[in-house]
């Protein structure tokens, strides 16, 4: 009878341990947002500021009036050609729609064979067009975290008088008068944080140098949600928040997730525009219309963002259907 008695108890906690096995794999897998991705990389105190030193710094645009949006371009100290097509274009700090746009430059210094051939030109330029921002670290791919946190510092204290900064790759075309128009449009925007999106990017594990990551600096197979770096656009409100997260959580190899791990940690979410067609991640064939309509698109020479350019406003008349 004892032995009934065990047999049955036995197989009743059997079948409900099979049950509660089977209910548990049913369950989704939580998203990185429910993980909270960001913990593992803070810290309390603001251990991870860096204090490099601003060798230029221009903040007098900013001073002297209230510019709508302003626009900062990473570049390289040897890109002498693309910052005068951005210039001569979609970085010409005109008014669109009553609003005001200025453009800045923002670079790192070189090694010190670059410095000595390019050190004098991009003075020259800092001294004939006041656009150039400039911090004491060494100007490479893997450091661009630490422009990113420069553009953030920047302009939370130099030019906080903003309504919004965009940060922009110097490969970047822009429609301003559209950027300017789409963000007078939204209704709600004091944590605005917006671009081409990626929700729920897995981080690269291959042998592809440029975008792989180590399991050791991210140790999660989801990124949080973030903006491309092509050019994502940011209240300046926001901005300040995110430029004093920064000194609390470790930077990442990729500036667009590290920026994008600071959200998560404030909960601000990625605004997702339902317009698609106004992001562009990788070049698209030149088409009146399109990039009439677009915001910003990726990908272009200096000689493209020059034609293109003056290609729309050569036909500004043009009617799309």
């Amino acid at each position: 009878m004892a032995q009934k008695c065990f047999l049955c108890c036995f197989l009743v906690l059997a079948g409900l341990s099979t049950t509660i096995l089977i209910w548990f794999l049913k369950q989704p897998v939580p998203t990185v947002t429910e993980y909270e991705t960001w913990m593992f990389f803070y810290k309390n105190e603001p251990v991870y500021r860096k204090d490099f030193t601003f060798t230029l710094r221009e903040h007098v645009k900013c001073e002297d009036r209230n510019p709508f949006v302003v626009i900062l371009v990473f570049s390289r100290l040897s890109e002498v050609k693309a910052r005068q097509a951005i210039r001569s274009t979609w970085g010409s700090n005109r008014t669109w729609w009553g609003q005001e746009v200025v453009t800045f430059f923002l670079v790192g210094h070189g090694t010190e064979a670059e410095d000595r051939t390019t050190l004098s030109i991009v003075e020259d330029e800092s001294h004939s067009y006041g656009d150039i921002i400039r911090q004491d670290f060494l100007d490479t791919y893997n450091n661009l975290t630490l422009k990113t946190i420069m553009a953030f510092q920047w302009a939370s204290k130099f030019c906080s008088n903003t309504k919004y900064i965009m940060k922009a790759d110097s490969d970047v075309f822009i429609n301003t008068g559209n950027l300017v128009k789409f963000l007078l449009n939204l209704s709600s925007t004091e944590n605005l944080f917006t671009g081409f999106p990626f929700i729920d990017n897995k981080p690269h594990r291959g042998s592809y140098a440029k975008v792989y990551i180590s399991y050791e600096e991210y140790p999660f197979n989801v990124f949080p949600p973030y903006c491309s770096g092509l050019g994502y656009v940011v209240s300046i409100k926001l901005a300040q928040r995110i430029y004093e997260t920064m000194g609390q959580i470790k930077p990442v190899k990729f500036e667009d997730v590290y920026v994008g791990l600071c959200l998560q940690k404030l909960r601000v979410k990625v605004y997702v525009p339902e317009d698609t067609e106004l992001f562009f991640l990788f070049k698209i064939t030149y088409n009146i219309c399109k990039y009439r309509h677009l915001i910003a698109v990726h990908g272009l020479s200096s000689n493209e963002i020059l034609a293109f350019w003056q290609n729309l406003d050569k036909n500004s008349m043009f009617v799309c259907k």
